[in-house]
């Protein structure tokens, strides 16, 4: 089975593209301030796709404001009234997401679809496991979500739509898992993969991790978000980090650091995250996204355990170690370290001005 693309703004899904991160905005649109923070916000996190929720008339009237603040492609969330998919298509939206769970008119579905074709707009058919009633083991559940989706895409394609995108989404892993690998058997066309109300931030993280670690690994998925009780900004970064822990994108140079024990005579928690702070402030070359610093909370955790990284510092009582590849090449009073070692990367890896 050939497999297809879907454009939505200047992205594209698909075979040999990087897969998208994306996330949705949880602002209330009216409250202009907050929203123009929250995409900010986003935008610096570096999410690819945004998404907002068109639940009525009024906030299909900010579309195009999020557009022009955030300069990403815009995906509206359409639930219940089709006429709101027409809409945020005619204020610019790049792409509409549709549910077959409750819009269930295929008559209105290919209106939608000739509406899109005519303004090069995407569609996404996503379907979540909570708009099933019944109890169901996990197979059957992903069966009939398959199911369900495939109507859609079959009244799709005879309007000859088939700039389109596919989602199947369950608040359990083993569903979740179930679904997309059925789909994508079934189905030639990009899915975009995410696990749905994962609960309270810490659990959400752990889901999530799982469930679209092991589909990224089977090569499932061309675009995530990671669906948390948190702003949506740590949402693109957790799935910037799921995506570059399994090799597939290189966006930051990557931070380790040992889980620390009774050697550990520093806060490295908090010498970790003021580090990493600063590390995203520094203008570094394209190089850079490819290395890794360590800090370390010891002379024995250093060197030896870390000595994959490309540069690191262990502290030490009063010292800390600045190691290459394993081997220590000087020393710095431990409170001063973490300046000298962001001097020290900057002045090796920084972007050199013409």
């Amino acid at each position: 089975m050939k497999r297809k693309f879907c454009t939505i703004g200047k992205v594209v899904l698909g075979p040999g593209y990087p897969v998208a991160v994306q996330t949705m905005l949880k602002t209330e649109y009216r409250r202009v301030s907050l929203l123009t923070r929250e995409i900010r916000a986003i935008k610096k996190a570096g999410c690819e796709i945004l998404r907002m929720a068109v639940e009525k008339k009024e906030d299909s009237e900010f579309v195009g404001f999020v557009k022009e603040k955030s300069g990403l492609p815009l995906e509206a969330d359409i639930h219940f009234d089709w006429r709101l998919a027409l809409l945020a298509i005619k204020e610019g939206a790049d792409g509409v997401r549709l549910n077959p769970m409750n819009i269930k008119s295929m008559r209105k579905v290919r209106e939608i679809a000739k509406r899109a074709k005519a303004k090069n707009v995407s569609i996404r058919v996503g379907i979540n496991s909570g708009g099933f009633r019944k109890a169901y083991k996990p197979q059957q559940l992903a069966r009939l979500m398959v199911e369900k989706v495939t109507d859609y895409v079959e009244a799709l394609e005879k309007e000859e739509f088939f700039n389109l995108m596919l989602s199947f989404k369950a608040a359990d892993i083993p569903t979740t898992l179930a679904a997309n690998r059925q789909a994508r058997k079934i189905f030639p066309y990009p899915l975009h993969i995410g696990i749905t109300a994962t609960g309270p931030q810490q659990e959400g993280l752990i889901k999530s991790s799982i469930g679209l670690g092991i589909l990224l690994r089977e090569g499932i998925g061309e675009t995530l978000r990671v669906s948390l009780n948190a702003p949506a900004w740590q949402e693109v970064e957790v799935a910037k980090v799921i995506l570059q822990s399994l090799g597939q994108r290189q966006f930051l140079p990557e931070v380790i650091s040992c889980p620390t024990c009774s050697r550990c005579k520093v806060d490295l928690r908090r010498e970790v995250e003021r580090f990493k702070k600063r590390l995203r402030s520094l203008s570094l070359n394209g190089q850079a996204k490819t290395l890794k610093f360590a800090l370390m909370g010891c002379v024995v955790n250093g060197p030896g355990e870390a000595s994959q990284a490309d540069l690191g510092l262990a502290f030490g009582w009063r010292q800390a170690a600045v190691f290459e590849k394993g081997k220590v090449i000087c020393r710095w009073p431990a409170r001063d370290s973490i300046e000298k070692f962001l001097v020290l990367i900057k002045e090796r890896y920084g972007e050199k001005k013409n």
